[in-house]
């Protein structure tokens, strides 16, 4: 599922707005994942040209996805 990031919850998990649902949800993110999420956001603040703050995760699991299956961020 994809949505957009709000914010961040706490080291491991951001919020996330899913696309076609009303209630956010917290997506668990690795280490890795969490530091690309922290930079987008930091950048985007200060108006600087980033990628998307859109994520794809998974629905079930509510983690962001891993390696082959991208890095969890839309372009």
């Amino acid at each position: 599922m994809y949505g957009i990031i709000t914010g961040i919850v706490d080291e491991n998990h951001i919020l996330v707005k899913p696309f076609w649902e009303e209630e956010m949800v917290a997506v668990y993110g690795t280490e890795e994942q969490m530091e690309e999420v922290q930079f987008i956001l930091e950048c985007s603040k200060t108006g600087k040209d980033t990628a998307s703050l859109i994520v794809f995760f998974d629905e079930e699991l509510l983690e962001l996805k891993q390696g082959g299956e991208g890095t969890g961020y839309g372009e």
